[in-house]
């Protein structure tokens, strides 16, 4: 049987967004669970894809999960969305009594304003269902943030929707190692790929940025991440958005690769979920 590998343990947002992305396909998966964003990547294989939290509107992009993909030469096969909702537990009854609370190193940066409002300590965490679990296991004057969904029993101090923004999102990558990109698509699609100038000189970037900008292709993201190589060695990772049609982004890949001047890797032409 085919295998998923996500985030666990069960119930986190990984988790969720698998479920949903198996309901929509409508295929036989066995779900893996593994303790850290790294190990679910490094566990693709050709009977094996991933599905992992790829960026926070509240706190950005999931650089592990960024930089992996690029790294392991991954390829996206469809973006989800999960609308994100936190909530506060703790053993005891007054907020101040709390010592220390478990909280996942992403969902830290998604609720700041309660956290830094706060006087606890923070132990950071690689899940939210993690921070829950660990939290059950202490002894009283400990806390955890955890997910809403994962509310499973009445604690003594519990306070909902605690993100810093109510518009709390999470988007998902479905990645495998096929490298087989679609030629239809029935809906609106993303693009995302990397390119790395082989030369060093002014006006890479602008030159990069110009290129998509003539071929009318609208740009969603574009992220420069060291490319291991080299002090000031750069790759720019760029998402942008393609409608159904893909022949001027195929067009703009046939440029950047005959000019011998830049490396670029597509990643993914995909749909979002």
């Amino acid at each position: 049987m085919k295998k998923v590998a996500v985030l666990g343990p069960k119930g986190t947002y990984s988790d969720v967004a698998k479920d949903n992305y198996l309901n929509s396909i409508n295929e036989e998966y066995e779900t893996i669970y593994y303790p850290s964003i790294i190990k679910a990547i490094n566990a693709i294989d050709d009977n094996t894809i991933a599905i992992v939290p790829f960026e926070n509107s509240l706190d950005g992009f999931i650089l592990e999960s960024l930089d992996k993909m690029i790294s392991n030469k991954l390829n996206v096969v469809k973006q989800l969305k999960l609308s994100i909702d936190f909530a506060f537990v703790a053993n005891v009854s007054k907020i101040e009594d709390v010592k220390e609370v478990y909280c996942q190193f992403k969902s830290y940066g998604q609720c700041l304003d309660f956290i830094t409002s706060q006087s606890f300590s923070v132990i950071k965490t690689e899940s939210n269902i993690e921070s829950l679990v660990r939290f059950k296991e202490e002894e009283k004057g400990y806390g955890a943030i955890i997910p809403i969904h994962a509310l499973d029993k009445e604690y003594p101090l519990v306070i909902k929707h605690i993100s810093d923004s109510k518009n709390n999102e999470t988007r998902f990558f479905v990645l495998n190692n096929k490298g087989e990109f679609n030629i239809e698509y029935k809906n609106d699609v993303d693009a995302s790929l990397v390119i790395t100038s082989i030369l060093d000189r002014p006006g890479i970037l602008f030159d990069i940025l110009k290129r998509f900008h003539d071929e009318n292709i609208n740009l969603k993201s574009i992220l420069s991440r060291p490319d291991k190589t080299g002090m000031g060695n750069y790759n720019f990772y760029i998402e942008c958005s393609l409608g159904k049609n893909v022949n001027r982004f195929n067009k703009l890949l046939h440029n950047f690769v005959k000019e011998n001047e830049y490396k670029v890797t597509l990643l993914g032409i995909y749909e979002v979920l």
